[in-house]
């Protein structure tokens, strides 16, 4: 059951798909890429690792920068007659096994595993994708309040990016989701002078929303900005674009994520590219520039409401005692 806290003054964006459905449907193919351009949190069902998850809930990496985001895909390229005088490895092991090397090697066996199947999932989501790039990020350390923010990936403006995320931990990882790419830069495109980076890398403009609209890392925590509330919980798998979808972890400790890339001209549909929302944005605020109803346009962007739902389920009972189908395998909006 992953808990949605929905906010009514942000549009609702969360959907969910049946992962034994979806990779023999190509129309839920589609659908989920559809999605997944249409700025939506996409949470996937019955998509399940085989995987020692006891023993990787027990590992922990060394609290260190370095760490925090660790493509695992790369360890995977190194033979393991060459671990031993890997610097990064051995320090790896150092910090992370206390030297225990038939730990690592058995860590490192689960991991390929995983990441294998990470790599077979999304291939069977974005069947028409011509992947240059397919990274397996581990992030097994503790994430505490981060700021609001879109991601910010430079030099990735002819490049799509497919990010797909699965909580590996035995606890919750809890984000705040803000609003989506379309609805943010829209309400504030003539108040920031959004126009100034027309000609300039997409990660300029993003910056811009993310730092005026929601402060920087030294904002964090003080956020006062409209939100929703997720607790993704054990076991979940969810796809979203961060360049399109506002995020924030305010905690979790063991999650694996993904960094697919695509040349943006390789792409089944070249109007979902993000490349193409950028200039359609520029587009449409320039036609519209002197219309008298512009400002009131764009604040109906900032003020969407949440799209009607099913009434809230009740949480006054014990959330170990709901029923099998209301636990597991669905969205509950609160």
């Amino acid at each position: 059951m992953t808990q949605v806290f929905v906010h009514p003054e942000i549009e609702d964006y969360f959907v969910e798909y049946n992962f034994r459905e979806a990779k023999s449907d190509r129309r839920i193919q589609e659908k989920i890429v559809e999605d997944y351009y249409s700025e939506k949190i996409i949470l996937i069902r019955n998509l399940k690792f085989d995987v020692d998850l006891k023993f990787l809930q027990g590992v922990s990496f060394y609290q260190k920068w370095k760490w925090k985001k660790l493509a695992l895909s790369n360890f995977e390229l190194i033979p393991a007659e060459n671990h031993r005088e890997t610097p990064e490895i051995v320090e790896f092991v150092h910090d992370v096994f206390e030297g225990d090397w038939t730990r690592f090697a058995y860590f490192l066996e689960q991991a390929k595993s995983v990441n294998d199947q990470i790599r077979s999932a999304i291939a069977s989501l974005f069947v028409d994708y011509d992947f240059v790039r397919r990274d397996i990020i581990w992030r097994f350390t503790e994430t505490r309040v981060e700021n609001l923010h879109f991601d910010l990936d430079r030099n990735c403006d002819n490049l799509e990016l497919i990010r797909f995320y699965a909580n590996f931990d035995d606890i919750p990882r809890i984000w705040y989701t803000a609003g989506t790419f379309t609805s943010l830069a829209h309400a504030w495109y003539r108040k920031l002078n959004l126009d100034q980076f027309r000609d300039q890398p997409n990660d300029k403009l993003l910056k811009e929303l993310t730092t005026k609209v929601f402060g920087d890392w030294h904002a964090r925590g003080r956020d006062i900005v409209p939100r929703h509330l997720v607790l993704f919980e054990p076991g979940d798998v969810w796809l979203t674009d961060g360049r399109q979808v506002t995020h924030q972890v305010l905690y979790g400790r063991r999650v694996i994520s993904s960094l697919f890339i695509a040349p943006s001209d390789t792409v089944p549909n070249p109007r979902w590219t993000f490349k193409q929302k950028v200039a359609d944005l520029h587009q449409s605020q320039l036609l519209t520039k002197d219309s008298p109803i512009a400002e009131e346009a764009a604040e109906q962007f900032a003020k969407k409401a949440s799209i009607e739902r099913k009434k809230p389920l009740d949480l006054s009972v014990s959330w170990e005692n709901l029923p099998e189908n209301e636990r597991n395998d669905t969205i509950v909006r609160i």
